[in-house]
C-alpha cells in the first residue's frame, strides 16, 4: 500500500490562536478521511468567521482536543517565535504473524497530512486595533483556503485509501503528533512573510 503525504502551506498564527486553528484543520481532514458509514455536523468555530464539517464522535472529539491542548502546553515553555510542524497521520490495523507462532498487530500508515505553522509569542493586544482585525482576517482567508484545499485533494486521490470498511465512527484510526523548532522555515518569519504577500499554489508531494 502507498503512504501518500500532502504538505499544506505554512500558515502564521499568533499563539491563543493555535488551538483553534488545529482543531478546524484536523477535524477538516478527518471528516474527509472517515472511511465508511459515519455521522458529521457542521460546526462554527469559536475564534473565528467560518465553519467546517466534521465527524459526530465523542472519541475522535477527545483525542482532538487532547493533541492540541498537548501542542498547545508544549509551547508555553518557548517564549520566542518558533516554526513548528504538525502531523496527522491515517493507519490501517492489521495482524501480523512472526515465525508462525506470535500473532501481533501493527499500525500500517496510508496517508499522512502536514501541517506547518509559525507560532507567534507576542501579546494578542500588541497592535491596534485595525491591525489586529486586519491579522484576524489574513488568517480566516488562510484557513479557508486550506479548508478548499484539503476538500479538492482528497475527492482527487482515493486509490491509495485501503479497501476496509468502518473507520470512521467511534474508533479513531489516527494519530498525531508535531515537531518542534521544524526546520521547514530556515529562514523564519520572512519566509512566511513572502508566503503571505505572494501566496503560491498549495501543493501535495508523494
Amino acid at each position: 500500500m502507498n503512504c501518500e503525504q500532502v504538505d499544506l502551506e505554512p500558515i502564521e498564527v499568533e499563539r491563543f490562536q493555535v488551538k483553534e486553528v488545529l482543531k478546524t484543520l484536523l477535524h477538516s481532514i478527518i471528516f474527509q478521511r472517515a472511511l465508511g458509514c459515519c455521522h458529521y455536523r457542521d460546526t462554527d468555530s469559536d475564534l473565528f468567521d467560518l465553519s467546517y464539517l466534521r465527524v459526530e464522535s465523542r472519541a475522535i472529539d477527545a483525542k482532538v482536543n487532547e493533541q492540541t491542548e498537548a501542542f498547545s502546553r508544549a509551547l508555553e515553555q518557548d517564549a520566542t517565535t518558533a516554526a513548528h510542524q504538525v502531523c496527522i497521520a491515517f493507519y490501517e490495523r492489521r495482524s501480523k504473524t512472526a515465525f508462525g507462532l506470535f500473532r501481533s498487530e501493527e499500525k500500517v500508515v496510508w496517508e499522512r497530512w502536514n501541517i506547518p505553522l509559525l507560532v507567534h509569542a507576542r501579546d494578542p493586544d500588541v497592535g491596534g486595533q485595525a491591525e489586529r482585525a486586519q491579522r484576524g482576517r489574513a488568517l480566516e482567508d488562510a484557513l479557508r483556503h486550506r479548508i478548499e484545499f484539503v476538500l479538492t485533494m482528497c475527492s482527487g486521490k482515493k486509490e491509495h485509501i485501503p479497501p476496509v470498511d468502518g473507520l470512521g465512527g467511534e474508533t479513531p484510526w489516527f494519530d498525531v503528533t508535531w515537531e518542534a523548532n521544524s526546520t521547514w522555515a530556515s529562514s523564519g518569519l520572512d519566509i512566511v512573510k513572502s508566503l503571505l504577500s505572494s501566496p503560491p499554489p498549495l501543493h501535495a508531494v508523494r
